[in-house]
């Protein structure tokens, strides 16, 4: 039997989230929440077996539940 080749899973979104949030860093920088928002819409497009044509789409929504859950770490409703 070969071998299995490791593989480095991506982290969900909300552990990106998380890990951000519980960071030194109070607020994470513009290129940290751009790499949420990225992963975050990566994961709606797997989740919809990558069919073309809702790009857009999974980036606006991924990009509200990122911010949503960063005000949500902060305090804000």
């Amino acid at each position: 039997m070969p071998p299995r080749l490791a593989t480095k899973r991506r982290a969900e979104p909300e552990q990106v989230v998380a890990q951000t949030a519980g960071s030194t860093a109070s607020v994470p920088s513009d290129a940290e929440i751009l790499e949420m928002i990225s992963q975050a819409a990566y994961y709606r497009a797997e989740k919809r077996g990558f069919q073309p044509g809702l790009e857009s789409e999974d980036w606006v929504q991924a990009e509200a539940e990122v911010m949503a859950r960063l005000q949500a770490l902060r305090g804000h409703p």
